[in-house]
Formats: structure tokens, sequence, C-alpha cells
């Protein structure tokens, strides 16, 4: 059955010469204002889109509130730093991208409501009119529920959905979004043969995929990973014939379009994902380009072209790269952590204690009420080796001295 997802596919394709890169399906098939994956309408079989127990797939915020408890904790540090400095922290603003079911922002601003400690606005960075509807009612709900809708609704003006444009000072957030970034899939061939992009064409009216020499930028860029491997581990076996592998052109433009928009404070990125030596990895190769539909993975490169926009598209993350986009920035402090390791020194611990327990409990004891028992789990999942804490990891950068091009004061622009 032909839709216009396809036909807009087709048309690209003839554009040019009858092949497609799979960034360019990818990006189509996620971001299609009809019927792109998270583009598509809610139903009553999917009240939140793809997210939950109903969708495809579970999102860290969606296993308690422990991101959003932690994020205000770094939102509140960013203004103790300011007023360190001299300045009025009443200017510093949240910036998230990709912000889902919008729980991830209801955590934070609850916190930092209770603590009076609000941002002057909440900035929501959204392609999906679908998820924004979303988002919208999230928080609201959320909020309304907390505190009371008197209370929630100065909170909720608030909020606004943009563009990336402009600087501001402050937070500035990514939680799995980096993932969902268009890749292309290479193939090596030995170091005296070319490598091969692994793209689409149409046969018949099916999308296949076909192979051809890959542009000078990507043969550029997949000799250099290639050459990294084999200097940073010669003890590790080389890559094999038909070696095969993603190289995002968009992550390193994206990363750097968040530290200019960003003047002053701190910019957080977590996703699933390795350095580059783990990422390029003898072992791992067929890649880590997956689908998810309904809480499954889907590894049949085949099956993730029959049906665009059914299904989520996703690869590891390639943190090096990132490192390196934002090492540009002489001034910024950049880390890199697992997701475990930065919950915990964060003090994820003693929040969850604070949080879950009461009447003189200590974490370790089971909490008292169903919501919170899922709550706990759910933490135990963030942390988990076997599940997200250290399949995931956490890259900061921070730029938190004053100077006259990066100020706290200055309102977003």
């Amino acid at each position: 059955m032909h839709t216009s997802l396809i036909d807009e596919l087709m048309a690209l394709a003839a554009t040019e010469g009858g092949w497609l890169g799979f960034d360019q399906f990818m990006a189509l098939a996620l971001t299609h204002p009809l019927e792109g994956y998270y583009s598509r309408s809610r139903s009553a079989d999917q009240p939140e889109g793809p997210f939950g127990s109903r969708g495809d797939f579970v999102t860290a915020p969606m296993l308690g509130p422990w991101l959003g408890l932690v994020m205000a904790q770094k939102f509140r540090g960013l203004r103790s730093r300011a007023l360190a400095l001299g300045q009025d922290p009443g200017g510093l603003s949240i910036t998230e991208f990709g912000a889902g079911t919008g729980q991830l922002a209801a955590d934070c601003l609850l916190a930092l409501a209770q603590s009076e400690a609000l941002p002057s606005r909440y900035e929501l960075i959204e392609v999906s009119p679908a998820l924004a509807d979303l988002q919208r009612q999230t928080i609201a709900r959320h909020l309304g529920r907390s505190l009371g809708s008197q209370q929630a609704e100065p909170i909720l003006e608030r909020l606004v959905w943009s563009s990336y444009q402009g600087t501001r000072s402050g937070l500035v957030v990514a939680n799995e979004v980096a993932d969902a970034l268009p890749v292309k899939r290479f193939e090596w061939q030995g170091l005296s043969q070319p490598v091969l992009e692994w793209g689409l064409a149409f046969e018949q009216g099916r999308l296949v995929w076909q192979s051809r020499p890959a542009t000078e930028a990507m043969e550029r860029a997949v000799r250099e990973r290639h050459q990294m491997y084999r200097q940073d581990r010669p003890d590790l076996p080389d890559w094999g014939m038909g070696h095969q592998g993603e190289w995002s052109p968009w992550l390193e433009p994206w990363a750097k379009s968040l530290m200019e928009g960003l003047r002053w404070g701190e910019c957080l990125v977590l996703d699933y994902g390795y350095e580059r030596v783990e990422l390029d990895h003898a072992d791992r190769s067929r890649g880590t380009l997956v689908g998810h539909l309904q809480h499954r993975r889907v590894d049949d490169f085949q099956a993730m072209l029959d049906q665009p926009g059914q299904m989520d598209l996703t690869a590891h993350v390639d943190f090096t790269a990132l490192h390196k986009a934002w090492s540009q920035h002489a001034d910024w402090q950049i880390s890199l952590q697992t997701q475990a390791d930065w919950l915990l020194e964060h003090g994820v611990l003693e929040m969850a204690q604070d949080h879950l327990f009461s009447g003189g409990q200590q974490l370790g004891q089971v909490p008292d009420e169903p919501a919170k028992l899922r709550q706990l789990a759910g933490l135990q999942t963030l942390l988990s080796d076997a599940a997200m804490g250290q399949s995931f990891m956490v890259m900061t950068a921070a730029r938190l001295e004053s100077t006259r091009r990066s100020s706290p004061v200055a309102p977003p622009s």
C-alpha cells in the first residue's frame, strides 16, 4: 500500500538517481509530518504514543521521578553558582530536547516549585505536534494533581515550545535524543578497497538494500575510525571483511549547536552508546542499528524498510564524536560517566530515601505504597549493570565562569 511517506521516499530517491542514503530514509521515517513514527497521533490503544507499556519502549523518566529530581538539583546548583558570581539567577532557563511524554519536565518543575527555584522559562524543543500536545497534557496533569490548579497555572505559563534559536543561560538537556539522529550504514572492505555505503532503492515498488562506494566524506570518516581503533587497541582483533557500522553526519553539527546556543550553564546528553573503541569493536560486526516495535527489538534490516514510520529506528551514540565536537570549545569542562555513576554521584539514593520512605524507614526496606514500589523498581533498573546503569552514558559540558560573552544574567535572546 502506498502512503504519502512512501511516495515522498520514491520521489526523493528519483532525484538521487534511484538510490537513497539510509540517513535520508531514517529522517523521514521518524519525522515525516503526517506519517513519521514520532508524528503519528495518539490512539485509545496507545494513549502515550510510542512510549510506555502500551507503546514500543519505555524511557528513563517513565521509571520514576529520579532523573527529574537530579535535573532539579543541577539547576539549583546553577542558581547557587550564579549567586556566588554576584549575579541574579532569575534569568536562568531550562531547555529540553525531545521531551517525550513530558514526564521529565513535569518531575523537574515540581521539584523546583517545591524548593522555590523555578526557571524563568522551560523551553521544549519538539518537532512533533502530536508529542507537543502529549507533553502539555502530561505536565499540566502532573502539576495540577500535585500542587492544585491554582499553584500549577503560573508554572505552566513558563512553558515554551520552540526551535533552538538564539542563546540562553541555564541548563540544556537531551535525554534519549542523540540515538534517533539519522545515521548512514557503512561496510568495510579492507584497507585496499573502497568503503561501501548501504542505502536503499525501489524494486517493483518495494524498498530494498543496495550498496555503492561511499562518498569522500564518509570514506574519510570511516578510515579515520578504523585507524583510531587500531592505534588505541592494537591488542584487539581487526575489522574483518564485511564489518558494518554506522556513521552519523548529523551528530557533530547537532552537538555544536547545543554549545552555540548556551552562553553560560551546563549541557547534559543522556543516551545509550559507547566511546569509539567499544563502538567499533570487531565483534560488533553488524553495527548497532535496531528497530523497536511493541517492546520487541527488531534486528532484521529488511523489516526496518518494509513499514516506514511504523517502528522506532535507533543506533548507539558515538560519544567520542560528541566529545570531539564539544572539545572545540576550550572554555567548557567536559565529563563522561555511566548513568549509574552519574546518578549515584548526584545523590539519587539519598533522594530516594527522602521520597520513598517515611517514619524512620531506611533505604533497603520495602515502601508501603504500590506506586512507590514501582518507583523503587524503576530506580533499580536505572542503576542496574544488567539494565540501564552501564549501557546508558551521561556526557556533560559546563561553562560556569562569568565572562563578557558568557554571563548568567542575560535573559534568553
